[in-house]
């Protein structure tokens, strides 16, 4: 009988070193498995700090943008005033061309004058319109930009 204990007993120490061994074996993959995690959440925590400033670039171009708005805005108000402009000097020419004839002197130096203004005021027309032109460009590009950077965020 004590032999059989003794054979038992044998096989529950047997048994024992075998479940040390596979608790052993899962303790060293829970430790793999530890630093896996822990460098995972290094690159979670260095992917939010790339998103955090990815996100501080789109505010600051959603900032250019809004400017470039209220730019586009403010040429729209002048090119109005300045069409206008011309409407006058229009109508202020005409005038003149069927004034007294004591007047010519002063109406051919007028016309000079105003043809010269009116010269600027197409060219800064053209600027302006080249400017607004390549602002629009530039906001369209601007917008595609943001959408893409959206897009790769996944905020969209």
């Amino acid at each position: 009988m004590e032999k059989q204990i003794f054979t038992l007993l044998q096989k529950i120490i047997n048994k024992l070193d075998r479940v040390e061994g596979t608790l052993n074996d899962h303790s060293e993959i829970l430790n793999d498995h530890s630093k896996i995690l822990n460098d995972h959440s290094r690159i979670l925590n260095d992917h939010s700090e790339i998103l955090n400033d990815h996100s501080e670039i789109l505010k600051e171009h959603s900032e250019i943008l809004n400017n470039h708005s209220k730019i586009l805005n403010d040429h729209s108000g002048i090119l109005d005033g300045q069409g206008e402009t011309l409407k006058e000097h229009g109508g202020i020419l005409s005038a003149l061309r069927t004034g007294q004839e004591f007047l010519k002197a002063e109406i051919s130096e007028m016309k000079l004058q105003n043809a010269k203004d009116f010269g600027e005021i197409k060219e800064q027309l053209k600027n302006q319109e080249d400017s607004i032109e390549i602002l629009k460009e530039e906001t369209w590009n601007n917008k595609k930009s943001i959408l893409r950077v959206q897009k790769t965020m996944g905020l969209s």
